[in-house]
């Protein structure tokens, strides 16, 4: 079939998983798992906890969203020290980022329903999302989200771009999380190692 379509303008890619392989981002990436970065697969292998330190600014908007990201123990805007911890678990992964004295956790699992695709739940909400990869790292695509078991209108959604990746020697991450009724809820970057 991908012969046929070699001279049409149509772009393929041929992506494979081996359900077997531990970890959650080296299953979900298949083969391309070995192209990653060694920081990024350091990180993000699944198969032994990992701390990771450094720095990270943050940024939101006042009012309901400053509100929302004191609630979800995200920080204030401005640079903190930072230390992000990934503990493998039985099905995924547990996160937890702090920020200064603030701490944000959430836990990531494969979707139950489809292989390619990933869940991250924080409090009630739970987001899906699919991985989207590149020479020095990948990104986080946003699929859906639910409150609970209730699926919520893609509408309604805020607008969640999330990056890792490794430049200049150093594992580097950039989230941000907006809403076309809030503006930015949260925004963090940063350095770790």
């Amino acid at each position: 079939i991908l012969d046929q379509l070699g001279a049409l303008p149509i772009r393929t890619q041929v992506e494979s998983q081996r359900p077997d392989t531990p970890g959650l981002f080296p299953r979900l990436l298949g083969e391309r798992w070995a192209t990653q970065p060694e920081l990024v697969r350091h990180a993000h292998g699944g198969t032994v906890p990992v701390a990771l330190t450094g720095r990270a600014r943050a940024r939101g908007a006042s009012g309901l969203p400053a509100l929302v990201r004191r609630l979800q123990g995200l920080p204030p805007t401005g640079l903190h020290a930072t230390t992000v911890t990934i503990t493998p678990t039985a099905d995924g992964e547990r996160w937890v980022r702090q920020f200064g004295i603030r701490t944000f956790g959430s836990t990531i699992a494969p979707a139950r329903d489809d292989r390619w695709t990933f869940e991250e739940t924080a409090s009630l909400l739970t987001f899906r999302f699919s991985v989207a990869t590149y020479s020095d790292g990948f990104s986080w695509i946003f699929e859906g989200w639910r409150l609970g078991p209730v699926p919520l209108p893609r509408a309604w959604a805020p607008r969640i771009r999330a990056r890792t990746f490794a430049r200049d020697g150093a594992y580097r991450f950039r989230v941000l999380v907006a809403h076309p009724w809030l503006g930015v809820i949260f925004g963090y970057a940063g350095r770790l190692s």
